[in-house]
């Protein structure tokens, strides 16, 4: 019969065999760099208003809740959302998007969370111009897809300016 004294050293022995790897497992150099890449293609597509290459980068089972409170399950979806935003763009005009990947962490080899800055030219009235998104990617059949994104407004013209700081005594 074990006695009490050895429980939080098997308690112990427990959760260092479950635990994962040092860091949770990264991918390659290549992985990184094809995540990274990603927010250009974006950008890509979306100023070229194609749908179907922005399809292309989520993944079958893509989620995200759009700024309405949507919920958009599933590759179709995603495509049907960026088609209704672009057709929100009056005809003759020109967009060009540009967008970066700021930082890549990883979850596993194969799962990782990405964040960047995008900003869309010429600013629409009522619409934004610039933000930045964050995105959990997965590797699905040795590509790089997104699972889920989802990207917010630059607020910077909508904050208060800081209050000045109170006298020192």
């Amino acid at each position: 019969m074990p006695t009490t004294r050895a429980a939080p050293f098997a308690l112990l022995a427990l959760l260092l065999a479950c635990a994962p790897p040092e860091g949770g497992g990264t991918g390659t150099a290549e992985d990184e760099q094809a995540i990274r890449s990603m927010s250009d293609r974006y950008a890509a597509a979306y100023s070229a208003r194609d749908t179907a290459a922005l399809g292309a980068m989520v993944a079958d089972d893509y989620q995200a809740v759009d700024p309405t409170g949507r919920h958009i399950q599933g590759r179709d979806a995603a495509t049907a959302a960026a088609a209704q935003e672009l057709a929100m763009v009056p005809a003759g005009v020109s967009l060009s998007m540009k967008a970066g990947t700021t930082f890549v962490r990883w979850i596993d080899a194969n799962h990782a969370v990405a964040g960047g800055t995008w900003e869309i030219s010429p600013a629409m009235p009522g619409m934004p111009s610039k933000g930045s998104w964050v995105g959990t990617m997965v590797k699905q059949g040795g590509e790089w897809k997104m699972l889920s994104a989802m990207g917010a407004p630059d607020m910077t013209g909508m904050m208060p300016p800081p209050s000045p700081a109170p006298p020192s005594r």
